[in-house]
Order: structure tokens, then sequence, then C-alpha cells
């Protein structure tokens, strides 16, 4: 098992999630520079961030507490990936570092979201 060294009691590993893309997820983990990147890939749905961190601390043996610092890719991007990424940073964020609610950051999307409206249902549907 590796041992990792502490700065004045701390350690100094960072996470960084980039979820950018919809069902493409990187989490890169840095000491002082870049030490191991993890990228998960799916093809029919969205690329779980929980799963990529959990990969890589694994392949690390790191626990959470070990981190020092956690963020997301700021954006713009695929708004579900943006939002995914940011709900598992601001998660740990919030739960292990005490990082107050209002000042969690909010993902930059570049743009308005795309909403389309509900489609109209069939006749057929409408009797059920």
């Amino acid at each position: 098992m590796k041992s990792y060294p502490k700065m004045k009691g701390k350690y100094m590993f960072k996470i960084y999630i980039d979820s950018r893309l919809r069902k493409q997820t990187t989490v890169s983990l840095f000491e002082k520079t870049l030490l191991f990147w993890f990228k998960k890939d799916s093809l029919t749905v969205a690329a779980d961030p929980a799963d990529a961190l959990s990969e890589i601390l694994r392949k690390n043996n790191l626990r959470l507490d070990q981190v020092s610092s956690f963020k997301a890719y700021p954006g713009p991007g695929s708004y579900t990936g943006l939002k995914m990424g940011h709900a598992a940073v601001n998660a740990l964020n919030w739960v292990l570092k005490g990082t107050p609610v209002l000042k969690l950051p909010l993902p930059k999307y570049g743009s308005e979201p795309n909403i389309t409206p509900p489609k109209a249902k069939k006749e057929s549907e409408k009797r059920v």
C-alpha cells in the first residue's frame, strides 16, 4: 500500500472532474502535478462522475478524506454533463470540506438551455 506525504497535517491531493461531454467523464488526480487520470465513456447513458471518482481513488489506494480539493470543469459544455460534474463536486465540498452552500460554484453553460415543449399526446393516449 502506498504511503502519501502530508503537508502541515493535510494531504496535498486534488481531484478535477471534467464532465463537459455528457457521455464522457475524465477525473484527474493531482499532487503537485498530474499523477493519474481516468476517463469513463458511455455510449448509451451519461458517464457518472461518481463512478470515475471511485475508480481513481481505488486505483491509487486513497480515501475521500485524503483529498484536499475537489474542482469541476466550469463550462461551457453539455448541460447534463456539467450539472452531473458540479453536483458531485459540490456535494463532496459541502459534506467533506464544510463549504457553505452559497459559496459552491455553479456551471457556466455558455448559453441558455434549449428546452423544447412537450409533444402533444395522440388522441388514443388521451382516452386511457
